[in-house]
């Protein structure tokens, strides 16, 4: 499995907690990553904790992810990576969003 790329053996041990096998074994390798880098170029230093709670963001198409977190970036402002930190319920705002814009554009 390609999240011991991502995650220490505790963080790795927790999401196999949370989350179905099947489901884990059911992501792919490159949106993955590229969500990851994105949030990383971001200075998203808590991308650890995003995966083990928020592990659907990372199903999303970087493409997507990409649009919401400029909305959530316009809307919180500049230390917006700050204040999802402090509340990361943001972050199904995130997902709520990119899912937004995923959905509008099978509708075109």
């Amino acid at each position: 499995m390609f999240l011991e790329k991502y995650l220490n053996s505790t963080y790795l041990d927790l999401v196999y907690d949370n989350y179905d096998k099947e489901y884990i074994r059911l992501l792919e390798e490159d949106n993955f990553n590229k969500v990851y880098l994105l949030l990383k170029n971001d200075n998203f230093y808590f991308i650890e904790d995003i995966i083990l709670n928020y592990l659907e963001l990372f199903e999303i198409d970087v493409k997507y992810v990409q649009l919401a977190l400029s909305s959530i970036k316009n809307e919180l402002g500049t230390n917006y990576v700050m204040l999802i930190v402090k509340n990361m319920t943001l972050i199904n705002k995130i997902i709520d969003l990119a899912t937004e814009y995923s959905e509008k554009e099978l509708e075109e």
